[in-house]
């Protein structure tokens, strides 16, 4: 559990206290990426996962990312997008974040911790995947508005969520989840949509 808080923690705050510091998008972000990959090192055996690459897996993460970007003009988000200087060392630093560091830690917290926590405070002792319309509904919105696009927060939430259910395997929302971001940061770099992050 605390390794799940912590990592959370770490990659929320972070970064925008390291760009508070050094007002340098680069330096904050990969700081972000190093202290998260050590933490991510020092907890190995709690982020442990089989990658699952079935076709509605790939298809989650496929859909996630077009609602995400189709729907983005049609509701008000929470805040304001950031204007920050993108330069190509932090376009790949972020790509990495996005693609790998993201996904394992926000799933691995609200679906694998998280979802069976609600069900019962000894959640380890709940299987993988198993439903219950509380945690659905909490993990959801709490997925949804830790975005600032916060419908498509929901919306993801709850097909990840969905897939949790589905496959009983958090490999399974991981790699989902990747793809998600995947997309999305092509998207955002062929666009120049930089709002998006």
């Amino acid at each position: 559990m605390i390794a799940y808080i912590i990592s959370l923690i770490i990659y929320i705050l972070l970064q925008p206290a390291a760009y508070f510091v050094y007002n340098n998008l680069f330096v904050s972000l990969l700081l972000k990426l190093g202290v998260l990959s050590i933490i991510m090192f020092y907890f190995k055996k709690y982020f442990k996962f089989k990658f699952r690459f079935d076709s509605f897996t790939i298809l989650s993460g496929i859909i996630i990312a077009v609602i995400w970007i189709i729907i983005d003009d049609y509701y008000p988000h929470l805040g304001a997008d950031q204007s920050l200087t993108w330069t190509i060392p932090a376009i790949f630093v972020k790509l990495i974040i996005s693609i790998v560091i993201a996904p394992i830690i926000e799933e691995f917290f609200t679906r694998f911790f998280l979802s069976r926590w609600i069900i019962n405070t000894s959640w380890e002792k709940i299987d993988e995947g198993k439903f219950t319309l509380n945690s659905f509904i909490i993990t959801v919105l709490f997925f949804g508005f830790s975005h600032n696009r916060w419908l498509s927060g929901i919306i993801a939430g709850a097909i990840l969520n969905y897939l949790f259910y589905k496959n009983k395997n958090i490999g399974s929302c991981v790699v989902s989840h990747s793809i998600a971001n995947l997309i999305l940061g092509i998207y955002v770099i062929i666009t120049n949509s930089f709002n998006f992050w």
